[in-house]
C-alpha cells in the first residue's frame, strides 16, 4: 500500500488507542442502536483479538443482533441489552470501547447506565461531527467504515489477522460501502479488502449474508414500498412512508427495513431516496440516500441527524404524520433543480 496510507496506522492517535486497550484487562465493547454490519463486524474483530490476548472482552449492544449479521457472532456471543446484564458488564470495567458512533444518544438504552458508571472510554468512529461521549476519540472521517480503523489499529499492533478477524473486518467494510459500490469506496478500501482476503476472509460467505439473503417479510415490505412510493422534485426525490400498522400487517421487523431506501434510490431518475418509518406514536426514523454530489448529510443535519454525504439519517421526536409533512416538502425544495439550476 502507499506510504501515506501505511503512515496512518503508525500515528500517535492509533498508538494512544492501543495503549488504552493494552492497559485494560476487563473491557466492554458496544455500538449504536439497531446495530449494523460495520458496528458488529468491528466489535467482533476487536473482541477476537482482545480475547486472544487473554483479556475479558464483553460485547454489549443496545439491541439484539439482526439476522443477517449473526454469522459474525463471536464466542462468547454478543449480549443484547437487559438492565441487569448492562449493570453487571459496566460495573468495574477498565475500558468501554464505543465503535461506529460518537454521539451519546445513539447508545440508546445503554446511555443512562454508561453515564452513571462513567468508565474510561475509547471511541473508534469514522463519522463527522462533535463527539458527545466523553473519552479518547480515535476518528478518521475519510475512512469508508469503522472497520478500516480497526484494521489499522490491529495492523499496528502486529495482530494475528485470523480468518475470523479478517472476515469480520471484510464484512464491516463491505457493508458500509454497499459491496464497494458507494462513493466512500477508495483505492485503499480495495487494498484493505484484498489484504483481508489474503488473511483468510471469506468474502463469499460475507457477501451472501450481507447482500444475498433476505427474509420473506423484507420481500413483502419491498413490494409494499415499490407499490406506494411517491415522487417529487420532478422525479428526483422518491419517498415512502412506513407506519407501524403496515409493519405489523407484513410482520416485518426493524431490520427488514434495511435495503428499502437503496431500492428506491435505484429507480431510474431518482437521485434522493427517503424512507420515513414510524418508531412509536411520538418518534420517526428517517433514512436518506443520494447519488453523486447531492449531500443528504447536510440535509439530515437540519433535522438533528447526520451521517455521510450519500447516506444519512435522522431520529425525530415527532409523530410520523408531522415528520412527513415537514421532511418531504423540504426535500422537494432542496433537491428540485428548478429553472436555471443543475
Amino acid at each position: 500500500m502507499k506510504e501515506g496510507v501505511v503512515a496512518t496506522e503508525r500515528s500517535a492517535a492509533y498508538g494512544a488507542a492501543r495503549e488504552l486497550l493494552e492497559d485494560a484487562r476487563r473491557l466492554v465493547l458496544t455500538t449504536h442502536v439497531q446495530p449494523d454490519g460495520d458496528g458488529i463486524g468491528s466489535e467482533a474483530a476487536l473482541a477476537h483479538h482482545l480475547r486472544g490476548l487473554g483479556k475479558e472482552a464483553t460485547i454489549l449492544n443496545p439491541h439484539p443482533t439482526p439476522r443477517r449479521f449473526r454469522f459474525l457472532e463471536p464466542e462468547p456471543p454478543i449480549v443484547a441489552f437487559e438492565p441487569e446484564a448492562a449493570e453487571a458488564a459496566l460495573s468495574g470495567t477498565d475500558l468501554l470501547v464505543v465503535l461506529d458512533i460518537s454521539v451519546r444518544e445513539r447508545l440508546g438504552r445503554l446511555e443512562p447506565i454508561v453515564a452513571r458508571h462513567a468508565p474510561p472510554t475509547l471511541i473508534i468512529d469514522h463519522h463527522a461531527g462533535l463527539a458527545s461521549i466523553e473519552g479518547f476519540d480515535l476518528r478518521d472521517t475519510t475512512a469508508a467504515a469503522t472497520g478500516e480503523l480497526v484494521y489499522w489499529l490491529l495492523k499496528g499492533w502486529d495482530a494475528d489477522l485470523t480468518p475470523q478477524i479478517a472476515t469480520a473486518l471484510y464484512a464491516a467494510i463491505a457493508y458500509d460501502t454497499g459491496g464497494f459500490r458507494y462513493s466512500n469506496t477508495r483505492e485503499v478500501t480495495h487494498e484493505i479488502a484484498a489484504d483481508l482476503i489474503r488473511h483468510g476472509a471469506d468474502a463469499t460467505v460475507a457477501n451472501h449474508h450481507l447482500f444475498e439473503s433476505v427474509s420473506r417479510a423484507r420481500v413483502r415490505l419491498l413490494v409494499h414500498a415499490l407499490g406506494s412510493f411517491e415522487l417529487s422534485a420532478n422525479g428526483r426525490v422518491a419517498s415512502v412512508v412506513l407506519p407501524q400498522n403496515v409493519m405489523d400487517k407484513i410482520q416485518a421487523e426493524n431490520e427488514d427495513v434495511e435495503g428499502i431506501v437503496e431500492a428506491l434510490r435505484s429507480i431510474e431518475g431518482v437521485e434522493v431516496a427517503i424512507v420515513l418509518k414510524e418508531v412509536n406514536p411520538r418518534a420517526t426514523k428517517v433514512s436518506f440516500r443520494s447519488a453523486g454530489q447531492l449531500d443528504v448529510r447536510r440535509f439530515a443535519r437540519g433535522f438533528g441527524g447526520g451521517g455521510h454525504r450519500n447516506a444519512a439519517g435522522a431520529y425525530i421526536q415527532e409523530p410520523l404524520a408531522s415528520v412527513v409533512a415537514t421532511v418531504v416538502p423540504a426535500a422537494h425544495a432542496e433537491f428540485d433543480p428548478g429553472p436555471g439550476r443543475k
